[in-house]
């Protein structure tokens, strides 16, 4: 490819800003980037707003399809997506970033003169165009093998403050890029599916084992960034078909104690509970998404909640 930027080198010893970057196990020696002067800021801005989007390279027309919904719900948002540019799920993360103009980095498995797959350069040139990143820890004449592909998945994992699983069978390398995301303590997000569905047999097996968060809609990644919180939900308080839709109630006194009494009931047995179990409980009960989450801000800020990487820790009784 005739990239129209220049390729830039970075050492750890001479990128002081970037330190984050070597943050990782196995930290590169050194990594090629490619993109503007004003796109490699992005890099800043990591891993706090970067969310990794990833996936088989075969996916489902609706898997497809749930890529650009979820990501066009985001596009007000302040998140960096960040995939690896493979066939599938990745490509059609960093399209439906762009298209909804949201930056994206593309992390590679080879290097820059050796794109893989070779149908993506033209992806790979949009990217650069609309101010996003081209990255890999390869030199630019590194040729594409398997075991870089796996071994780059640590970067996106530990570059994103969480990574989403969208479709993964049984042996599919998004679930490498889960581990990571795990091991480094990253939030991780898995696409429910049917039981027994093969297609979906690596996203049932992480909920199966406990060691991802199911999501329903986008509004989930508010467990991560609680101003996502309200995206992509219908209003469960709307009046009856031809009347006016209703206010949700957006916050009442005396939430933050029926949150923790819920709290107390979940976490009798096992001592803590994910903050997608609460939620879940919250919108049966009819609450928006927005209240919920300012009812458990309101309990992590008053000491009434202590919650770690998605999980409920402690359970106190609420200050009313």
């Amino acid at each position: 490819m005739h990239a129209p930027f220049a390729t830039t080198r970075l050492e750890p010893q001479l990128t002081r800003s970037l330190e984050h970057l070597w943050n990782v196990p196995f930290p590169p020696p050194e990594l090629y980037i490619q993109g503007s002067e004003q796109a490699l800021k992005l890099l800043t801005r990591l891993p706090e707003r970067g969310l990794a989007v990833v996936g088989t390279r075969r996916p489902r027309p609706r898997s497809l399809g749930l890529v650009g919904n979820w990501i066009h719900e985001l596009r007000n948002s302040e998140l960096i997506i960040i995939s690896g540019l493979a066939s599938g799920i990745d490509t059609a993360a960093h399209q439906a970033a762009l298209d909804n103009g949201l930056p994206t980095i593309a992390v590679l498995g080879c290097g820059f003169e050796h794109l893989y797959p070779r149908e993506n350069a033209v992806l790979a040139a949009e990217i650069l165009r609309a101010d996003g990143l081209l990255v890999s820890e390869f030199s630019p004449g590194t040729k594409p093998l398997p075991g870089y592909f796996i071994h780059r998945n640590r970067l996106i994992a530990n570059w994103t403050k969480a990574t989403w699983i969208v479709e993964a069978g049984f042996r599919s390398g998004a679930l490498n890029t889960a581990k990571w995301a795990r091991l480094s303590n990253r939030f991780c997000f898995t696409t429910p599916g049917f039981p027994g569905d093969p297609a979906l047999a690596g996203n049932q097996s992480l909920l199966e084992q406990d060691l991802s968060h199911a999501i329903w809609g986008p509004h989930g990644f508010g467990t991560a960034w609680l101003e996502l919180s309200g995206l992509g939900q219908k209003s469960v308080s709307a009046g009856i078909r031809g009347n006016k839709r209703k206010q949700p109630k957006q916050y009442e006194t005396g939430d933050l104690g029926l949150l923790c009494s819920e709290l107390r009931r979940l976490t009798a047995e096992t001592g803590g509970a994910p903050v997608s179990e609460l939620l879940n409980w919250a919108l049966e009960k009819g609450w928006e998404p927005a209240r919920f989450f300012i009812a458990f801000r309101t309990g992590i800020d008053s000491g009434s909640i202590e919650e770690q990487n998605g999980i409920i820790l402690k359970r106190r009784e609420a200050s009313q």
